[in-house]
């Protein structure tokens, strides 16, 4: 996880950050590419990986989504 990530949060156990790509303002809303990291404890569920929003949505709504993109991920391990 990066101390330059637009926006960091932990959910649920699992530490998130979210990067719109070509920047972005917290709080507003956009839609397109974004980075994303979610680690669960020391493993890495996703480094660095790509996550693609077909409707404007908020850091903290992306890192939402992607709390829930990794939750499954660690259920079907």
């Amino acid at each position: 996880m990066s101390e330059n990530s637009e926006y960091m949060a932990a959910i649920g156990g699992l530490h998130i950050s979210v990067n719109k790509d070509g920047g972005g303002t917290l709080g507003r809303a956009y839609e397109g590419n974004w980075t994303i990291t979610v680690r669960n404890g020391p493993e890495y569920v996703y480094d660095n990986d790509t996550l693609h929003t077909g409707t404007p949505k908020t850091h903290a709504e992306v890192a939402r989504t992607a709390f829930i993109f990794a939750s499954a991920k660690i259920d079907e391990a």
